[in-house]
């Protein structure tokens, strides 16, 4: 028994080290959230989903009140789930509200400038939020055309659902309601 306990402890680092590391997040609004101490009421709205199968993204905006100071924010939310045994692990990014026209200005280029044009080289075109969620398309030279995809976390590639470029409208659209949705609902 202390021969498998000695084994055990000296195996433990190698399990841990091979698990995912989380990275920290500088997202403002997950900042918010994290006040010790307060009370948050929170609300989602959905909006469509981009991608098909497993391998689509769920999309909410979610409001923050914080019920103490009556503070209100708001942020744009993407799922992404990972196929498991036991049903699928989910992986959630988020916008700040300061960084959706910037994600709308990229992925409008990548459907208007990048999309519509051949690749020579392997490329990747790519916007990262605060959060270390990345949004982005890369030349599959094996099917001649740009796969799309959103990854929530950089940590860990279970995160990443790609998509067909028809679905990147629908990812635009739900950028700029959510804005919209962020600045009506927090005033």
């Amino acid at each position: 028994m202390k021969k498998l306990l000695v084994i055990l402890a000296l195996m433990m680092p190698l399990f841990l080290n091979a698990q995912e590391k989380e990275t920290k997040s500088n997202s403002k609004t997950l900042e918010f959230l994290a006040k010790d101490g307060n009370v948050f009421k929170k609300e989602f709205y959905d909006l469509p989903t981009v991608g098909k199968s497993y391998n689509k993204t769920e999309n909410q905006v979610l409001i923050i009140t914080d019920l103490k100071s009556n503070e209100k924010r708001g942020c744009f939310r993407i799922i992404t789930k990972y196929p498991t045994s036991s049903g699928s692990d989910s992986y959630i990014g988020t916008l700040d509200p300061d960084e959706l026209d910037a994600a709308v200005l990229s992925l409008e280029k990548i459907l208007n400038e990048i999309i519509p044009n051949t690749a020579e080289t392997y490329t990747e075109v790519e916007y990262k939020t605060r959060d270390g969620v990345q949004i982005g398309t890369y030349w599959n030279e094996k099917k001649n055309e740009w796969t799309l995809y959103v990854q929530t976390k950089s940590y860990s590639s279970r995160s990443m659902s790609t998509f067909k470029s028809d679905e990147l409208t629908t990812l635009v659209d739900n950028l700029k309601k959510a804005k919209q949705m962020i600045v009506e609902k927090t005033k």
